[in-house]
């Protein structure tokens, strides 16, 4: 267990004062570091491995970046052929924790620190279908996840880099109607440890996927799929004494801003990590739950 039953109410009250402080921003909007938010969702987990971890959940997420300083545009610096506006920001800390009402208190953590990243904004309006919205960059993100339902007792991946693109498709200026397509992708090292003892640390280079396709109304929100995989891999096999590990999760949802900077996002969820250890049969696990989410962003 992540924590025990006896520091749960301790745990929650210093992880809602952190989030207080620390604004998120909702996974429909991933790669916009320009808002800050709060939200607070409450849902019910339909499926996993262990019984003990089907029941209801309360959600918080966070995202804040400590520093931000917006650049001056420029003609080198070019985002799909027009000059871009880069915008820094330094010390960004993204921060998503779970908790089960039913006896299993804070089960999921889910924490990842970045030192710098930097958006590229193309200048101007474009007379384009296809418009970037912006490019992205992150420089050594780090990211930690310990998951009871899923039986991870710690996964650290330090990224050497995370690259992506977010474009928008418009069919015709009077359209209510725009396509958002985002692709990042990510390389670098991690190590995992299982709950069970049968399963050895793990220690691999891996390379992510995570892709965003959104179909967004003016007036009646957005519907949205995402999906994310982090797949090790090693130069010898899991049986000669390198064993890999996978993490996914895929998320289909709404999101609709309501008023102001209230929003609401709705979305099934599917949680995935595999262990390979070679002389054993591959350690799957899975959870999928239902969450209702609301937040303000500013």
């Amino acid at each position: 267990m992540i924590i025990k039953n006896n520091l749960a109410l301790t745990t929650f009250i210093l992880s809602l004062y952190s989030l207080i402080l620390l604004p998120s921003c909702v996974f429909a909007e991933q790669w916009d570091f320009r808002d800050t938010s709060i939200g607070l969702g409450y849902g019910y987990e339909k499926r996993a491995n262990n019984s003990d971890f089907v029941g209801q959940k309360i959600v918080l997420d966070s995202l804040y970046a400590f520093n931000r300083e917006e650049g001056e545009a420029s003609e080198r610096l070019s985002c799909c052929a027009r000059p871009s506006v880069p915008e820094y920001f330094h010390g960004l800390m993204d921060l998503h924790l779970r908790w089960g009402t039913d006896g299993t208190a804070l089960e999921y953590v889910n924490i990842s620190l970045t030192p710098q990243a930097i958006m590229w904004m193309p200048e101007g309006d474009s007379t384009d279908k296809y418009r970037t919205k912006w490019d992205l960059l992150e420089l050594a993100a780090t990211r930690f996840i310990s998951d009871d339902a899923l039986e991870v007792d710690s996964y650290l991946e330090v990224s050497f880099l995370r690259a992506g693109r977010l474009g928008a498709l418009k069919w015709s200026e009077d359209s209510p109607f725009t396509l958002l397509t985002g692709l990042q992708v990510s390389t670098g090292w991690a190590w995992g440890q299982s709950n069970n003892d049968l399963y050895s640390e793990v220690s691999n280079p891996f390379t992510g996927l995570f892709v965003n396709i959104s179909l967004e109304h003016e007036r009646w929100g957005k519907i949205y799929t995402e999906q994310r995989y982090v797949n090790g891999f090693s130069f010898s096999s899991p049986a000669r004494g390198h064993p890999t590990a996978r993490e996914a999760m895929v998320r289909i949802g709404y999101f609709k801003t309501i008023y102001n900077c209230l929003a609401l996002n709705v979305y099934l969820q599917k949680r995935s990590f595999y262990f390979d250890e070679g002389d054993l049969p591959g350690l799957y696990t899975q959870t999928a739950a239902t969450i209702a989410e609301m937040s303000c962003r500013w």
